[in-house]
Order: structure tokens, then C-alpha cells, then sequence
């Protein structure tokens, strides 16, 4: 709306409309000034600016020229005055300034509805350039509908709610410096009583057909089904909660002619109740099946059974699939107990709640076979099982298992009977499943060997020596102890049975298959009854356990298993573990291997290097972060290492912080030796546990400075304290300059671990001490003409050296010579 009829409002002296056109101020006479509109926009110490609220304006004041109290003046107060030349800076001023309201207020009340309700408080200090009602009064002038904004504060009552529709009354109030109307002192005439809405009829049911998107539900209310799209279901609630025998409500649409189901809810189990069930129960046997139902076949209702009235007559009785009690398979003949249900829907009586009895077994003599369970398959929804008569594997799945609300595992015995397989005509499967207990079992094979699966959880080398411990050489001095000699004793295998956990014997002559047995290995053996050892051990799936390189010294070292836990215990290794003579390997290289317990060791054996997939149990976070050695990764012994290391994070200005544990695969620089409180950078990786460690390890300063101890010929020591080890091995070759060192010098180098060895070598040794000349004796030299021809010559036979640390001074006694004078020998 722009504008509104006049005789809105009432017009007298003290609230005028100013609406003449305002001339140019630089036109203006100083006898013919007009008075404006505007707001105070600053206030100083003794003069201010006031914005016109009618044109683009900002005018100077002194206070002098406001007519109030200039005290109780503000910014953003509503004032007249007029606007006038300063003579000397030849500048409009605004002078004659007098308080103004803001508003001018009709005094006509206007009838009205309210067409939008207000929410929103007015705030202190209301101000219409800044804050704009929400509400809306509407009212009809002259033909022509116009909308006037309101706040909550125009109500005379606000206690009184206020709804869309109300009819009022109200006073029309327009901005002086906006033009703005507004609705003020608004008072409801009549209220408008909403019209009585009935609910709509909500509908429940059961989902009895589900395809991809889409499905059908059985109605409660009668007896047909509806047509559902999942999307109806709402964003909240997952697409594998929508399955069959799921109950729902729901309401009914009508698209493109047809009903369909909408806004659909899903209900707790037991809500949607078709039938009214008499709990009394029957035995009967089974007439029909319901393997006999076609896609042609509109009756769900395909299986038949009978049995015997309470007066003594036989009874014929339908069902259909979920009147069962399990999905497992039914048969002609079949003796079941059930109970009566009767449709509320249509007052169809029928079979419900059927569940096979055992003496139906005994009664049609079905041949049924026993097994245990080898094999368990969760994506296809089944496993194998391995008959005990035969030793042939037959497929199951756990549909047909009678028992509901427990567990399979593998080992468990079973009781079942076979069957056809569709897919398969040469492979059956088993039907009709029954968990045996171990009594059961035992009394059943009647000394027939029983097979069953478990873990090997110790192999059978592990036993009492016959000699000392000897200890195996490998390529050097250092020797790890693995003992040679030993008796034969027997391994421990583990398993489950009966929901108990067991475990058995057995020796390495009753391997069948391999030719040796490690730790986690899974075997299938026997077990006799009276025996105390399994026979006939057959390996079914081998134990490979992945880990990193963590320690090489000279043909033998340790691993890191692979674990989520930071109580990781080192695996020992020897170079003849590796098959084949020429395998390379390096710190940090991801292997695979199995374990085998000797004398409480585990060692590692049959070990491949494999593909690095390190960077797949661990995500690295983008930050950078400084921190501090405290443990590094070292050998603390010959047969004692420690293969994970803790890194202290440090802050800006060098507070400690954090504490991370690092692995060898953490590092960077796999050869560069870590030691106590060096200075690193690194990142954090979060595992799929969430457990975090270092990566990414950097030495800030990698040079290391020490002392030379002992040279001998090509080779010698420096004293630096690394691992087990006060001094560190270095070799000529790695002396930088050439320079020949001796026992005192001081050197800088690089600490590593040796390429062949893996024991630590220093690397790129640089002498630090100066054995230069000084340079006053360099510059006389230069300064002395001596003649070639004529002069006698110095021949230097040796460089002159340091006094020895271990000598006591000089050994040949000083002479008095002349100065410049040769001594001939």
C-alpha cells in the first residue's frame, strides 16, 4: 500500500501531514526558511548534526539553538528546525530546533481483521527504521484492501490470544520520517471460532508383499491390501526397518484413481491384531503344504491340516505362512500342535501358531542325519554342515533351524534331515534342524568319532628339554635363545561345545594334512569318547598374522604384530624364517607370517613380505606438531627389545603436553637412529578405534657431535652413548675431507642403523677441532722471499699433532738453538 484515504487520520496544528515540496537549500532566504523533519545523528560537547528525514541532509547545530533542555536530548530523538546560511563558513545550519513526535495519530477508529499474527516483542527504544512489525491488520476502504503492520505492544490487551481471522478496531498511525502506517491500539471486536476439523480415520496393517521401492500391506480393517511406496515412510526412518510382518498405520489417498497408503508410521510388535486367537491348544497332522502355492494361486490360505474336535470329529483346518511358528519346512503327515484364530475381518476360522513335535519324527520314521557345524556364512544367511556318517558337507540355512532365540557357532552339533536343493540337484541341503546337547551327542555315536572344529592354541614342539637350553647362532656373535633340544610333547587345541568352552590334546603324529600346526590355526579332529587326545587333525584355515619389521640385527630381529591395543609384545624372527636365500628386507616392511609358542616366546615363522597397507588402518590428521622423545625404539638386550616408543607433544612456548606412542612404521627416516629428548616433528593418526599415534616422524637436527675414542686402521669407535651400547662404530670411508682422525678429535655425524648389519654406525663424519696454522704465521710466511735455487729447504715429513690425552708431557728434552739457524740430522 502507498498511500491511504485522508479522512483516515484527523489533521489539527499539533500533528501535521508535512508533505510540501521542500526547495533547494541553496536557494533558500534566511526570511523564508521552512521548518524540517529529522533525527539528531551526533551529539558533542557543545554542538551536534541532525539527518533530514525528507531529503539526503546532514546539518550542523550548536546547542544554543535547541529550545528544550538540551540535557534530556538524545541520539535518535524526532526534532523540528529550520535550516539557514552560516554567514561566516558560508554552510546550512540547522537552527530554531524544537522537539517533535515521531507519529501522528488519527483520532478515527478503523474496523479491521487480522490477516497475519504478530510474534515478534517490540523492543526498547522502538524504532520503525530499524524494526518493522510482523503482524498484519487488514481492512477494506472504498473497494481497495489495505495491510497495516502491527507489533504486539499495539494490543490494549495482549493477554487476550490473538488468531487469524479476529475482527478489531484500531487507530491509524503514520511515521513522520518514513511515511510509514501502522496499526496502533488495536482492540478485538469479535473472535473467530475456527470450524470443528474431524481427524481423519488412521488405518493399521501388516506388510505382507515388499519389493524394491514399493510393497503392499494387509489391512486390519479389511480384508485386502493397499499399495505403499517407502518414500512415505518420512527421511527418518532407515529402508532395512521396512520388511515383511512389519506393523504399520497409516491414512488412505486417492492417486490417479487408486487408494494408496500415506503417512505411514511404523507400530510396536503385537499392535496390529487380525484375528481373535483361542489359546487353547490342538494336535493335528499336516494334509497340504504350502510348497504347493503358485503365483496363479490368489489364496494365501494353501496349507491344510486336520484333527480331532472336542466331539470327536475331524476337522479340516487352512493356514498360510505366517501362521507358523518358525520358517522352517513342514511336510505332509507332519505332527503339529496349534491353536484356533478367527478373522475379525471376514469370520474366516483357520490354523495358527504351528509348531512341529518331535514325535512326528518318531511316527513317520524320516532318516535323520547329525553333523557339526564347520562353516558359518552371515551373507548368505546359512553355513555347512559336516555329516558325521559320511563326512560330506551339506549346505544349511538358519530359516530352518526349529529352535528359536539362539545362537549357531561352529562346532555345534546338530540333528537334521536332507533334502533336495532347487539350485542345486548333485548338492543337498539341510532341513529341519535341531541343536543336540553333548550328552545327547555322546550317546548317539556310541563310540563313533565325533568331528569337530576348533583353534590351535598350542602347537605340539612346545615342551620340557632334554639338555639345557642351547642357543642358535646366527651370523655373529649375538644369539637368540630358541631352544634346539627338546621331548616330544602335545599341543592344546580349543573349542566350543554345547555352549562350553574345552579344549583337547593331540600330538603331531595325528596331523593328517600338513605337516605342522601353528598358533590360531583352525582344525577340524576327532574326538572319541574315553580319549584324551584328538585324532586325525586336519588343518581347515590358516593363521596368518600381518605386522611391520621392527628391529634387524644381523640375521635375526622382532616384529610388530598388528594390534589395536598399545600392549603389543614383540615377535622374535631369524632371516632362515624367509623363503628362499635372497629376500630383501628393511625396517618398516609390512611381512606375513605365522606364530609358534617356544619356551613362552613367540616366533615367528614362514614369513613373506607383502604389500605395505599401513596407510589403511590409520587416517592422518593435517597438523603438524613439535614434541620430545622419551622412550625410543631400542634393543634393550639380545633377547629383549622394545618396539614401540612415546613422543611428548610440546606447545608454542615449550610446555609438555600429550604423550603419543610410535611404531618403526611412525617414522620417516626408518634408518635414522631416535634417542632420548631429541627434538622431532610429527602428526597424529587416528586408527579405526579411534586410538591415536605418531606419524609422520621427523629428527629436527640430525647431526650428532661426539668424540673420537679408539682408531684401528681402517676403523674405530666414538664415545656416544646409543641403545645398549656406550660407543658407536665408524669407518674411515664415512670421514669427510679426507682428514686422518685420531683419538681426541671431535666430530660431527649421522647416527643410523647399518644397511647389512642393522647394528648403529655413524655416517658422514666431519672434524670439528681446527689444526690450521693461525693467520698471523700465514700471513709472515707470505711476506718472506726466499730463493728456491740458492736457500736451503723445509720439507714437512708429517703433519705436527695434539698431545696425547693418555701422555704426560714431552718425551725428548728441549735445546737451546740460534734463531734462524737449521739442525741438521
Amino acid at each position: 500500500m502507498t498511500s491511504l484515504p485522508t479522512e483516515l487520520y484527523h489533521q489539527n496544528n499539533s500533528s501535521k501531514l508535512f508533505t510540501t515540496q521542500l526547495s533547494n537549500i541553496d536557494t533558500m532566504d534566511e526570511n523564508k526558511s521552512q521548518r524540517e523533519l529529522g533525527i539528531i545523528e551526533k551529539l558533542c560537547s557543545t554542538y551536534g548534526f541532525v539527518y533530514c528525514c525528507h531529503r539526503d541532509g546532514r546539518y550542523f547545530f550548536h546547542f544554543s539553538e535547541y529550545k528544550n533542555d538540551i540535557q534530556q536530548a538524545k541520539i535518535g530523538d524526532v526534532v523540528e528546525f529550520e535550516t539557514t546560511i552560516d554567514k561566516r563558513k558560508q554552510k546550512p545550519v540547522a537552527v530554531n530546533i524544537i522537539p517533535a513526535s515521531p507519529e501522528i495519530m488519527g483520532e478515527n477508529r478503523v474496523e479491521g481483521t487480522i490477516a497475519v499474527v504478530a510474534r515478534q516483542q517490540k523492543p526498547n527504544g522502538f524504532d520503525p527504521l530499524n524494526f518493522l512489525p510482523d503482524g498484519k491488520v487488514t481492512y477494506v476502504k472504498k473497494g481497495e484492501t489495505y495491510f497495516l503492520p502491527y507489533a504486539m505492544a499495539d494490543l490494549q490487551d495482549s493477554n487476550i490470544p490473538v488468531k487469524v481471522g479476529d475482527q478489531v478496531t484500531f487507530n491509524v498511525s503514520q511515521d513522520r520520517r518514513t511515511n510509514q502506517f501502522f496499526a496502533r491500539n488495536i482492540v478485538i471486536t469479535e473472535k473467530n471460532l475456527p470450524p470443528v476439523v474431524l481427524p481423519l480415520k488412521r488405518y493399521r496393517g501388516v506388510i505382507s508383499t515388499m519389493k524394491d521401492s514399493f510393497g503392499f500391506i494387509e489391512r486390519e480393517d479389511a480384508l485386502k491390501e493397499i499399495f505403499f511406496h517407502i518414500t512415505e515412510f518420512g527421511p527418518n526412518v532407515a529402508t532395512n526397518t521396512i520388511q515383511l510382518g512389519v506393523e504399520v498405520e497409516f491414512d488412505i489417498q486417492n492417486r490417479h484413481n487408486k487408494d494408496v497408503a500415506s503417512n505411514i508410521v511404523i507400530l510396536a510388535k503385537g499392535t496390529v491384531q487380525f484375528d481373535d486367537i483361542d489359546k487353547t491348544p490342538y494336535i493335528g497332522r499336516v494334509l497340504q503344504t504350502l510348497q504347493l502355492k503358485t503365483k496363479k494361486t490368489g489364496d494365501t490360505l494353501i496349507g491344510r491340516l486336520i484333527y480331532d474336535t472336542l466331539d470327536k470329529k475331524m476337522t479340516e483346518l487352512p493356514f498360510g505362512e505366517r501362521d507358523r511358528c518358525g520358517l522352517y519346512t513342514l511336510l505332509e503327515n507332519d505332527i503339529v500342535q496349534f491353536v484356533i484364530a478367527k478373522d475379525k475381518r471376514d469370520g474366516m476360522i483357520r490354523a495358527t501358531q504351528i509348531s512341529l513335535l518331535d514325535q512326528s519324527f518318531l511316527k513317520s520314521k524320516e532318516h535323520r542325519e547329525m553333523g557339526i557345524v564347520v562353516k558359518l556364512d552371515s551373507t548368505t544367511g546359512g553355513g555347512q554342515i559336516k555329516c558325521l556318517s559320511s563326512d560330506q558337507i551339506v549346505l544349511f540355512r538358519f530359516s530352518e533351524v526349529m529352535k528359536d532365540k539362539f545362537q549357531i557357532c561352529e562346532g555345534d552339533p546338530l540333528e537334521f534331515s536332507l533334502a533336495i536343493n532347487p539350485d542345486n540337484v548333485d548338492l543337498p541341503h539341510a532341513i529341519r534342524i535341531k541343536l543336540l546337547s553333548k550328552d545327547n551327542l555322546l550317546s548317539m555315536v556310541n563310540g563313533h568319532e565325533l568331528r569337530l572344529t576348533g583353534i590351535v592354541e598350542r602347537d605340539p614342539q612346545e615342551g620340557q628339554l632334554n639338555s639345557e637350553n642351547k642357543s642358535q647362532q646366527l651370523n655373529g656373535n649375538d644369539s637368540i635363545s630358541i631352544p634346539i633340544s627338546r621331548q616330544q610333547e602335545s599341543g592344546i587345541i580349543r573349542y566350543v561345545w554345547n555352549e562350553t568352552k574345552a579344549s583337547i590334546q593331540f600330538l603331531s603324529t595325528n596331523i593328517s594334512n600338513t605337516s605342522a600346526l601353528y598358533c590360531g590355526d583352525k582344525v577340524e579332529f576327532g574326538l572319541i569318547s574315553g580319549s584324551k587326545f584328538a585324532t586325525n587333525v586336519t588343518l581347515i584355515e590358516r593363521n596368518r598374522v600381518h605386522g611391520w619389521i621392527a628391529i634387524i640385527r644381523e640375521g635375526k630381529g622382532f616384529i610388530e604384530e598388528y594390534n589395536t591395543t598399545n600392549n603389543i609384545e614383540p615377535i622374535v624372527f631369524t632371516i632362515n624364517s624367509f623363503p628362499g636365500d635372497g629376500t630383501q628386507i628393511d625396517l618398516g616392511d609390512e611381512v606375513e607370517f605365522s606364530i609358534r609358542q617356544v619356551s613362552n616366546r613367540l616366533i615367528a615363522e614362514n614369513i613373506l613380505k607383502v604389500t605395505s597397507t599401513i596407510n589403511s588402518f590409520y587416517s592422518i590428521l593435517p597438523t603438524t606438531y613439535r614434541g620430545r622423545v622419551l622412550s625410543p625404539i631400542r634393543l634393550t638386550n639380545t633377547d629383549e627389545c622394545e618396539i614401540l616408543g612415546r613422543i611428548q607433544k610440546l606447545t608454542d612456548d615449550g610446555t609438555p603436553g600429550e604423550f603419543y606412542t610410535y611404531s618403526i612404521t611412525g617414522v620417516k627416516n626408518k634408518r635414522m637412529i631416535l634417542l632420548p629428548n631429541d627434538l622431532v616433528t610429527f602428526s597424529i593418526a587416528v586408527g579405526r578405534d579411534y586410538s591415536k599415534r605418531a606419524v609422520n616422524i621427523i629428527l629436527e637436527n640430525e647431526m650428532r657431535k661426539g668424540k673420537i675414542d679408539t682408531v684401528k686402521g681402517q676403523f674405530g669407535f666414538i664415545d656416544f652413548a646409543c641403545e645398549e651400547n656406550k660407543k658407536i662404530f665408524f669407518h674411515n670411508s664415512e670421514v669427510d675431507g679426507g682428514f686422518e682422525l685420531r683419538a681426541g678429535d671431535e666430530v660431527e655425524f649421522y647416527a643410523q642403523y647399518n644397511q647389512k648389519t642393522g647394528k648403529p654406525c655413524a655416517s658422514k663424519l666431519r672434524r670439528t677441532n681446527n689444526l690450521q696454522r693461525p693467520d698471523r704465521l700465514i700471513t709472515k710466511l707470505k711476506t718472506v722471499n726466499i730463493d728456491e735455487n740458492k736457500g736451503q729447504k723445509l720439507v714437512i715429513v708429517r703433519q705436527p699433532r695434539n698431545a696425547d690425552e693418555k701422555s704426560k708431557g714431552f718425551n725428548n728434552n728441549r735445546i737451546e738453538r740460534a734463531p734462524g739457524v737449521l739442525i741438521k740430522t
